[in-house]
């Protein structure tokens, strides 16, 4: 179950008496166990109200909003660690101190995304050239399998992966060629400005 939050917890026929909640009160009512809610009191992210006499943990509805601050921090993709981080900005209490803070770590979760989507891309053509080779042994009978001794082993797998370019090194020579293009100043492919030779008319 996800709770949504609003302004007051009894919005959106959402009820939280006002008596102070116990760990399993509050696991049930936002639907995070409560191994996860005391592995982030171990981790600094979240700290209970009080406790009672006999030690039980007590969460008022700060508690509860900050449960929920820590959830939507992690769809955006932030590690405990970088939410840590943000819930301290937070408890600071410095106008608009988490948003910037956000924005440099989207920015940083950004440029990793581009550079995983350029590895996955380059070890999808890597992919492709295997199959391709794969695909070319079997129609050209070339697994030697049933004739090989005991002393041999299989070498299907280097018939496929034989010649093709590793994904990182795929990645560093056409980062090579963006870096050599981007030094090239663009040329007019119309021919109407080259140098001409002989005479002017």
């Amino acid at each position: 179950m996800r709770l949504t939050l609003r302004s007051h917890p009894k919005e959106r026929g959402i009820f939280v008496p006002d008596t102070a909640l116990k760990i399993g009160e509050v696991a049930r009512l936002v639907g995070v166990p409560t191994k996860t809610l005391r592995y982030y009191e171990d981790l600094g992210l979240l700290s209970p109200a009080g406790r009672t006499n006999s030690g039980y943990r007590l969460y008022g509805w700060r508690e509860l909003e900050q449960i929920e601050f820590i959830r939507r921090a992690k769809l955006m993709g932030l590690t405990l660690e970088q939410i840590r981080g943000l819930v301290e900005v937070a408890q600071e209490g410095i106008p608009s101190g988490v948003l910037r803070r956000l924005d440099e770590l989207l920015e940083r979760k950004l440029e990793e995304t581009e550079q995983r989507l350029e590895e996955l891309r380059a070890f999808r053509e890597s992919l492709l050239e295997y199959r391709e080779r794969v695909v070319d042994g079997g129609e050209r009978e070339l697994c030697r399998c049933g004739e090989r001794s005991e002393s041999e082993f299989c070498g299907c797998v280097t018939t496929a992966t034989e010649g093709v370019m590793p994904p990182e090194l795929r990645i560093v020579q056409e980062n090579a060629r963006s870096v050599q293009s981007a030094g090239e100043p663009e040329r007019c492919r119309c021919g109407c400005c080259e140098p001409v030779s002989g005479e002017a008319v």
